[in-house]
């Protein structure tokens, strides 16, 4: 085969590569063709070129060392889950606002931590992990990541935690939890805005280290790539939003009422004795902390715009509390994501 041809190939194979990325519909993976050992490379804002290499040296590595490898190539790797089958997992990483999925056989390492989206559970007793939660426990769903005078914090809603009538967090200890067991326990709360503001908002302690990653990301599983929060929007009427809970899932969307909502949503904020903004999204019990943005754009970013806080009327209206009143009265800023 002379050069010239050689050349060709080359090209449309790299064509046919970037292809299979670049087809993936908005929030899916693109599927790319498998590499080495690794049975399975799926990308989002990037080509499967660019990973194949990666991917290639994951397979060929110790399991235990999957992370290591991403991170050595500029990766963050977020978390890591057994597949459905057994006997292979699959480790989800970020860099930028690019995403990457690999499959490859072994035992998943113990690499989890904070992002938007997650299930959290509450609890008077202190808890442990790998043991059962408490019986007086509540499960509620993690909100976006900030900044707290320099440290990172995770927001929840208040009534999660709960106050006493003393002024005190009723439920102070929290975790991230990985069924059944409480998972990775964060520890107290660390600012909780009901006892002295009308705002749903509470601010829990986030995991720290390499395995313990926190991201200005929405978790959306395993199986698709997070969506990056890359700063606030305002609650305005008629404004497409989305919210994500542990309860009714990944993305459930709709828009924020307009018109007659301003009485719905005074009658909602004395229900939740706090200031809340409704929508036309249903919500459930266990949705409660989770993440309100907009809808998602064409390049998988989104805008913060509040704290999922109350289930509200007949129809199960879907009510929340505003980012940027929390961020103002804790003096934080909004975490987010590289670009």
């Amino acid at each position: 085969m002379d050069a010239a041809r050689k050349t060709l190939l080359c090209a449309a194979a790299m064509l046919l590569l970037f292809a299979a990325s670049a087809s993936a519909q908005l929030g899916e993976y693109g599927g790319c063709e498998p590499v080495g050992n690794a049975t399975l490379v799926g990308v989002s804002g990037a080509s499967c070129a660019e990973v194949a290499e990666l991917a290639r040296s994951i397979g060929a590595a110790e399991p235990g060392e999957a992370a290591t490898l991403l991170r050595a190539a500029g990766w963050t790797p977020l978390r890591s889950a057994s597949t459905d089958s057994g006997g292979g997992f699959d480790v989800v990483a970020i860099r930028g606002r690019s995403s990457l999925r690999i499959r490859r056989a072994g035992t998943a390492p113990d690499l989890d931590g904070w992002m938007a989206g997650r299930e959290l559970i509450f609890a008077r007793a202190r808890l442990v992990g790998g043991a059962r939660p408490p019986r007086d426990a509540v499960v509620c769903t993690s909100a976006f990541l900030i900044s707290l005078r320099g440290h990172p914090g995770g927001l929840s809603a208040a009534h999660c935690g709960g106050v006493r009538r003393d002024g005190t967090t009723q439920r102070r200890n929290a975790a991230l939890r990985r069924p059944p067991q409480p998972g990775i326990v964060l520890g107290r709360v660390q600012r909780n805005l009901a006892r002295s503001r009308p705002l749903d908002a509470l601010v829990l302690p986030v995991p720290s280290g390499a395995s313990r990653p926190a991201a200005a990301v929405v978790d959306r599983g395993v199986s698709r790539p997070p969506w990056f929060v890359i700063g606030t929007a305002r609650p305005l009427g008629k404004r497409r939003v989305c919210y994500s809970g542990r309860t009714s899932g990944i993305d459930q969307c709709g828009v924020i009422l307009s018109g007659s909502a301003r009485r719905i949503n005074r009658q909602a904020s004395r229900i939740a004795g706090t200031r809340v903004t409704c929508t036309s999204i249903i919500a459930r019990e266990g949705d409660s902390g989770g993440p309100v943005y907009t809808r998602p754009a064409a390049n998988g970013t989104v805008r913060a715009i509040g704290i999922t806080t109350l289930v509200f009327g007949l129809f199960q209206t879907m009510c929340f509390t505003p980012i940027e009143p929390v961020l103002d009265a804790l003096n934080a800023r909004l975490v987010t994501a590289g670009g």
